[in-house]
């Protein structure tokens, strides 16, 4: 199986092979692409990330990928999602009611949405609005793509849902882009979902934010144990840096205000709001963003938080294949779709 992900300027590709607990890795290659392709309603510049995909797996290393089936992820600027708390209704039920809850919440017409959504194992459940408008001031949420559930009336036991949406035309986009990659879709993922399989341990229920900083974004996502619970995007990425970055930023806690921002009001909004009672424990840096020097220790420094770098080649067998450092942490989107697709 191979994980596609495509990113602001580049193409990541990755594919292992399921071992027990571990993985092995058959291939990775990363290449450039058009800088700016993900569009809300459609990926741009379809022909040409479909021919550097094929070549890309062609020339992988250690090893050629030939595997044709693919996973691919959706970043989190294209999609809509919320954390629900609705009736355990019968399946069936449930996805029929989905879309209409998930449509008024997030305004949008449910006809023009693919939606999927995770049942989330959770020590908590949101609160009411009333609750929520007296804990925390609206501007704080301002950027957190999360509305609380209201209180249900239904006698039927509640369940915590976490449900995203992206448009048909989208996932109409990525449809065409395998075909002209001769690539069969397996699904597709949301990228710090991906992110999270990679590199967040499956066996506590802890709170963690990823935050990954790439090229011409930065995303801040929540997440419980392996499960999503908000995402959120800042219009900074290291672009605004540089073009390469090798050696330590000058004045780089400025340069990230916008980050750290969103970290104060995606913390806030799922501490009072989401999940009140449960603290954020630690924060975990990937993408581009991660290779700037010194980066993890001015955001624990900024924000309190325990911070590490992502390490999504923890469980997988490289074949004594010398990972470039630089591609360390950038690849956890595409190993993580990959270990979805072994999965």
């Amino acid at each position: 199986m191979v994980g596609v992900d495509i990113g602001h300027e580049t193409v990541k590709i990755a594919s292992l092979e399921h071992l027990g607990k571990r993985f092995r890795l058959q291939g990775m290659h990363l290449a450039n692409i058009p800088p700016g392709s993900w569009k809300i309603d459609k990926i741009d510049n379809v022909d040409e990330i479909a021919k550097t995909v094929d070549e890309a797996m062609r020339i992988a290393k250690p090893h050629s990928i030939t595997t044709r089936k693919a996973m691919f992820a959706l970043p989190e600027s294209v999609i809509f999602s919320a954390t629900l708390t609705m009736p355990d209704l019968p399946k069936d039920e449930l996805e029929k009611a989905l879309p209409f809850e998930l449509a008024e919440r997030l305004s949008i017409n449910p006809d023009d949405y693919h939606i999927d959504y995770e049942k989330v194992s959770s020590k908590c459940k949101p609160i009411d609005q009333a609750t929520a408008s007296k804990l925390l001031d609206a501007d704080s949420i301002k950027s957190a793509k999360e509305v609380p559930a209201r209180p249900s009336t239904s006698n039927l036991p509640q369940i915590t849902v976490f449900a995203a949406a992206t448009r048909k035309t989208l996932v109409n986009s990525i449809v065409e882009l395998c075909e002209k990659a001769h690539l069969e879709l397996s699904g597709i993922d949301i990228k710090p979902g991906a992110i999270i399989r990679s590199v967040m341990p499956a066996n506590d229920q802890k709170a963690r934010i990823v935050v990954d900083m790439g090229v011409g974004g930065t995303g801040a996502s929540v997440a419980e144990g392996q499960s999503l619970r908000v995402t959120s995007t800042v219009p900074w990425g290291t672009h605004t840096i540089a073009q390469t970055i090798t050696a330590p930023v000058p004045d780089l806690r400025e340069r990230l205000a916008p980050v750290f921002d969103e970290l104060v009001h995606i913390t806030k909004f799922f501490e009072n709001r989401v999940c009140p009672g449960l603290k954020i424990e630690q924060l975990i840096v990937s993408g581009t963003g991660a290779g700037i020097p010194n980066v993890a220790e001015i955001i624990q420094k900024e924000t309190g938080l325990p911070t590490t770098l992502a390490e999504p080649f923890r469980n997988v067998d490289t074949h004594h294949f010398p990972v470039p450092v630089e591609l360390t942490h950038t690849f956890a989107d595409a190993i993580g779709l990959a270990m979805r697709s072994a999965e």
